[in-house]
């Protein structure tokens, strides 16, 4: 992975159909922005194959999501891992399994067979267990010694309280980045999910505060992706699900989405 210093890839060479209908530029791959991170609820090998075959070019990290690799067998996992990063997308595990580890005091030895299996990334969350920053904060210390990027995550799942106050958002972000975390993961819930009404206040708040390359945000609807799109540009990072990734990638090249990136056409030149 490039480092954060280093300059922006150069904008790849238009490689699709119809290439002379102009569209919005995106860097190469691998890159640092404008990530789109699919989140895997266990598919199966085939269906991995048809994703990357059909949308494999515009997936920059593939999440395997929740707990689902806890029952996968290890050679299945190999397998998935090696068709994904054959195909130049870049692997991380949910943290689901990563609490558990915490729970049982085996940590260490899950950042060490996470590396093993090819993983280039984990997830330290805390959806499903109480833990404190500090612990956060000291598990991403622990996956960085094992040669893996964190994606840490802030906010808390099937919790709306959590919106209420931006300046402890600010101060988890502030943390996660202190102990070396790579990107942080901006929660869904409480934001455009399980809500009445989207808290977008919440999101431009943070991003008032902290360089938007440096987050990731969940957006699993279209009107999200539209949002956030439409808000920060192409270069936003967002979790999606896989079916998501065309019309995802249609909305970041000025496609879906009128004129967002400047694309204004005249019959007069047609």
């Amino acid at each position: 992975m490039p480092n954060k210093n280093d300059p922006p890839p150069p904008a790849e060479a238009d490689p699709f159909a119809f290439s002379f209908v102009r569209m919005a530029p995106r860097p190469a791959r691998p890159r640092e922005s404008g990530l789109t991170i699919v989140a895997d609820r266990g598919m199966g090998i085939g269906r991995a194959t048809d994703l990357i075959e059909s949308a494999g070019d515009h997936i920059d990290f593939f999440k395997f999501g929740m707990g689902t690799y806890r029952l996968m067998r290890p050679e299945f996992v190999r397998r998935k891992v090696a068709l994904l990063k054959d195909a130049g997308i870049s692997v991380f595990f949910a943290g689901d399994i990563t609490e558990a580890a915490f729970m049982q005091c085996v940590s260490r030895r899950f950042y060490a067979e996470v590396k093993a299996f090819g993983a280039d990334a984990v997830e330290v969350s805390s959806a499903q267990v109480a833990m404190s920053l500090d612990d956060k904060c000291r598990l991403i210390g622990m996956a960085g010694e094992a040669g893996l990027k964190v994606v840490a995550e802030a906010g808390q799942k099937g919790a709306e309280d959590w919106t209420k106050s931006v300046s402890y958002i600010a101060r988890q972000i502030e943390a996660y980045q202190k102990a070396g975390a790579w990107k942080v993961l901006v929660q869904a819930d409480g934001i455009s999910e399980d809500v009445e009404k989207s808290r977008w206040d919440v999101i431009l708040n943070i991003a008032a505060r902290f360089d938007i390359k440096d987050l990731i945000f969940q957006a699993k609807d279209g009107a999200a992706q539209k949002w956030y799109i439409g808000t920060f540009g192409n270069g936003v990072n967002l979790d999606v699900d896989d079916h998501q990734v065309i019309e995802l990638e249609l909305a970041r090249r000025g496609i879906r989405g009128r004129h967002i990136f400047g694309l204004v056409g005249s019959l007069e030149n047609n």
